[in-house]
């Protein structure tokens, strides 16, 4: 995602001019403070690394990727007309924000950024990723990631 001082004028204005919903509900346990917070990302944008293999359209796996990896090896694996990838031609971060969340650890806003983050493809049926979430689960909790931001494509 852009920073804000770096969107058009009249879209930053637009922005800022945009309410900000309030929800009902609240979540079932308390959340931590950000400043405690390990945030690791996970996509359904069917990110793969530029050397690996193609991810089939309906996989259920997910792909991982080093914080400390390059955005010029992320490629976007998901086709479909109705998914315009010119943001992320320009700027991974629009899809893919590891540049926001190391300047937030950075500047001690959340405590730290994941080693890793990770990208499923967003077109498969839920029903058939529990196996891949439990090894994915399990993989965050060894990584002591607290805090995960899902990132629908």
């Amino acid at each position: 995602m852009p920073k804000l001082s770096d969107v058009v004028a009249s879209q930053r204005e637009h922005l800022e001019a945009l309410e900000c919903p309030v929800f009902e509900h609240t979540a079932l346990v308390p959340p931590r403070p950000l400043n405690e917070c390990k945030v690791a990302l996970i996509s359904s944008a069917g990110l793969m690394s530029r050397h690996d293999d193609n991810v089939p359209g309906n996989s259920a796996d997910y792909r991982s990727f080093a914080n400390a990896s390059t955005d010029r090896d992320l490629l976007v694996n998901h086709v479909s007309v109705n998914f315009d990838r010119t943001g992320f031609a320009e700027d991974a971060n629009t899809l893919f924000p590891r540049e926001r969340l190391r300047q937030l650890s950075d500047d001690d806003v959340i405590s730290a950024a994941a080693t890793e983050h990770y990208s499923f493809m967003g077109a498969t049926n839920p029903d058939n990723m529990r196996d891949a979430v439990t090894r994915l689960v399990a993989q965050l909790k060894e990584n002591r990631v607290n805090t995960v931001c899902l990132l629908p494509a």
